[in-house]
């Protein structure tokens, strides 16, 4: 741990506020835990779950949440206990219950709850929308962005921070789901979900080899998990220039694919910039992992295009990233750009991809423009692998009409 961090880390356990706050959800549902959870870390809180009353004691007692969110449990006489724990406990956090808009017990909690001396606040009467969360969370929001501070992967890898989220691509042609996209995330028990840019090594660093092997580990058997909704389903995993030169890792990739990878196709991403200065060893990869249906896509294509000059260039897809997307709608240098490399695609037999799409508009445009896939905002964020299964493969990922 490198030191600027660790002297960072150890202020936040001395009392001063952290950056940001953690939820405890407390309800004898699960889907109700469950759906506030996710609420609440859309949020940007790191969120924990409590199911039974002695759960609570252990929640405050350690490194105690900033608020308490508390459903109606059943029987009702639970929540009064809950509340007596936490009063009991001088627990000095908010707390906000969560119930029927109509509930008379709701409100009589609320009394009870102040007169014990806790901080409630306003209740959470179902059902609820976005605003009226927001505005009851007013003392939190907005939270403040996880410091810019490196963190070092391997530690993130040690202490089982590091998470794989994923994103849809959507086939532009069919409107339908075509594949997912595996970003990396930290989840830090201190700033919460922290980006790529603060924890990912350079490329030659040694620590992004074991990075990397985490990455096919845990992609693979999402993907296998994904399967069993999705079979049809591809993937797209971000992996350093340095390990496409290691023949060893390859190999092993390979033999980490499940059964369904072949029909699937797994896609390999990496920088056009890295492209640019050695393409034959990324036409030599391609050939060896095209055996297995594994394709090689260039990221942010428009950094480096001396490549595109190369006949018979192996590539499964180009990436046009969010620079040149956003706002392409009503740019005509954007869409001269993006159409160029529509162009180079079509020449190269591979697929062109538009990122960052966020509104309807630039996604009319980009399909005007000839693109295969698109990923953005306007579809989904990067969610975990489980709400990825749950909210896109059962429920279908549709494109705005």
């Amino acid at each position: 741990m490198n030191t600027l961090w660790s002297q960072t880390f150890k202020s936040s356990q001395s009392g001063q506020r952290r950056t940001v706050p953690r939820v405890c959800v407390v309800d004898s549902k699960p889907h109700i835990r469950t759906f506030l959870t996710q609420a609440f870390e859309d949020l940007g809180f790191i969120a924990q779950q409590c199911a039974r009353i002695k759960d609570i004691d252990a929640a405050v007692s350690g490194v105690a949440p900033d608020l308490i969110v508390l459903g109606l449990l059943t029987p009702e006489s639970d929540v009064t206990k809950v509340l007596g724990v936490l009063a009991s406990k001088r627990f000095t956090g908010k707390t906000m219950l969560f119930g029927g808009r109509a509930s008379l017990v709701l409100t009589a909690l609320q009394d009870f709850g102040e007169e014990l001396g806790l901080a409630m606040l306003e209740p959470l009467r179902t059902p609820f929308r976005d605003s009226d969360l927001q505005k009851n969370l007013s003392n939190f929001l907005p939270i403040a962005p996880a410091p810019s501070l490196p963190i070092d992967a391997e530690e993130a890898l040690r202490n089982n921070w590091l998470e794989l989220w994923y994103q849809p691509k959507i086939d532009v042609q069919h409107m339908s789901l075509h594949s997912a996209s595996a970003l990396a995330r930290v989840r830090h028990p201190d700033w919460g979900i922290i980006p790529p840019s603060c924890f990912l090594p350079s490329d030659n660093d040694p620590g992004f080899l074991t990075l990397s092997e985490f990455v096919v580990r845990r992609a693979m058997t999402d993907w296998a998990y994904f399967a069993e909704l999705r079979p049809s389903m591809g993937l797209s995993i971000h992996l350093p220039m340095s390990v496409l030169e290691d023949a060893g890792f390859l190999e092993d990739l390979c033999l980490q694919l499940p059964d369904h990878a072949v029909a699937a196709g797994l896609t390999i991403e990496i920088s056009s910039v890295d492209v640019g200065r050695d393409p034959k060893m990324v036409r030599r990869a391609a050939k060896q992992l095209a055996v297995y249906n594994v394709g090689i896509s260039i990221d942010d294509v428009m950094e480096e295009v001396s490549w595109t000059d190369i006949d018979d260039f192996p590539i499964a897809e180009l990436q046009v990233d969010r620079a040149f997307i956003a706002g392409c709608a009503g740019d005509r240098d954007k869409r001269a750009v993006c159409g160029m490399v529509v162009r180079i695609a079509e020449r190269l037999g591979a697929r062109a991809t538009a990122k960052g799409i966020e509104t309807t508009p630039d996604f009319q445009a980009v399909c005007d423009m000839g693109f295969d896939l698109a990923q953005g905002f306007l579809f989904s964020k990067a969610v975990e692998p489980h709400r990825f299964a749950r909210t896109l493969l059962r429920g279908g990922a549709k494109a705005p009409k």
